[in-house]
């Protein structure tokens, strides 16, 4: 685990320790800065880099985007690797 951390940008292992803490759970950007304690714009990069590549999913209502762990083999694994 430690070598996983130590290879990842810390703001993007404590994101993903987040979401897959919480794997049902919708997050407002803004939410996931608080939470993860880092920084909304660093949040927003990260965010939009794993939503590209397929771990979390985002969802449009009205002006708000949402964004949740996705439901696939690739973010279960990923949850396994962070417990």
């Amino acid at each position: 685990m430690v070598v996983f951390e130590e290879l990842i940008e810390p703001k993007i292992v404590k994101i993903l320790r987040l979401l897959t803490a919480n794997p049902g759970r919708h997050y407002h950007l803004q939410k996931i800065a608080s939470d993860a304690k880092v920084p909304i714009a660093s949040t927003f990069r990260i965010v939009r880099k794993l939503a590209k590549l397929g771990y979390i999913d985002s969802v449009v209502i009205g002006k708000f985007k949402i964004y949740k762990l996705a439901e696939n083999k690739k973010a279960k694994e990923l949850g396994v690797l962070l417990k």
